[in-house]
């Protein structure tokens, strides 16, 4: 997209109310007047009209990666709206929370909702909201849900801390995931699976066997290695020098060699 000059339109024709709009729309984001949503949609309508990113931040001072920020968040805060959500949602997410509603841009529209309605009741910031949508994505991958966790959002964010603090060595880090997963956990058939940790051993009752090395073989190593037998010690250099050189031909390894010469056979493997 070419760069213009901040708060003139580019050289496409406009028509009139085109130009008085992305004036007035340039004086909001300065001014900083209504919401982050209305920021977010005047940014998307901007760049539509042709004004870059770099452009923006000059005319308002919205830099490029908080302008990405609201326009997408903007978007997530649209398909709320018509998903349908509880006032509480609505008001929480009407002045602040453009960062928290970026997080959720990963998942459906009605997870969304879920989430949205979980992080204001829970009152997440955005790290929260960041962990909620991983934990929902994740667990909407699953073939089947896990046994004791339901497919609420506290229940789906405990499974994960159950997950890896079933396998954690450190009783400080295992400690601090089952506290966080205790937190979270909406069911008491979750809260049973973390409380359970309690009494296992570090690391948890399963025990990982130990894992072989494995080794594959190749069609030469299934063929035997033939070495003439010279006889018996002391030697002589004559008896070294009468043994001739032992060639294998073909694909089935024919050997030939003198009446004389005496052989054996060993194992090809090394």
């Amino acid at each position: 997209m070419t760069e213009i000059t901040p708060g003139t339109p580019d050289s496409r024709p406009h028509n009139d109310s085109v130009k008085v709009n992305c004036e007035e729309l340039l004086l909001l984001l300065r001014r900083k007047e209504s919401n982050w949503v209305e920021w977010g949609k005047a940014c998307q309508q901007l760049q539509k009209a042709g004004y870059s990113a770099q452009a923006i931040f000059e005319a308002t001072g919205f830099e490029p990666i908080q302008q990405n920020q609201v326009i997408v968040a903007a978007q997530v805060h649209d398909t709320l709206m018509k998903e349908g959500v509880s006032e509480n949602v609505r008001s929480r997410f009407e002045r602040t929370g453009s960062d928290s509603l970026y997080e959720l841009r990963i998942l459906t529209q009605p997870e969304r909702a879920v989430a949205a309605e979980f992080i204001v009741a829970r009152n997440l910031d955005s790290e929260g909201a960041r962990e909620v949508a991983k934990a929902l994505k994740d667990f909407s991958r699953m073939g089947t849900p896990p046994a004791g966790f339901s497919n609420h959002p506290g229940d789906v964010v405990a499974y994960q801390y159950w997950k890896v603090a079933r396998y954690q060595n450190s009783l400080t880090e295992r400690s601090r995931l089952i506290a966080r997963g205790l937190m979270f956990a909406h069911s008491q058939e979750a809260r049973q699976q973390i409380e359970q940790l309690l009494t296992e051993g570090i690391g948890g009752n399963q025990h990982q066997p130990p894992r072989l090395p494995f080794y594959r073989l190749e069609a030469d190593d299934f063929m035997p290695r033939l070495l003439p037998v010279i006889g018996k010690l002391p030697l002589t250099v004559a008896e070294w020098e009468a043994v001739s050189t032992i060639e294998s031909t073909g694909s089935f390894g024919i050997v030939k060699t003198s009446n004389q010469q005496s052989l054996v056979a060993i194992p090809g493997w090394q």
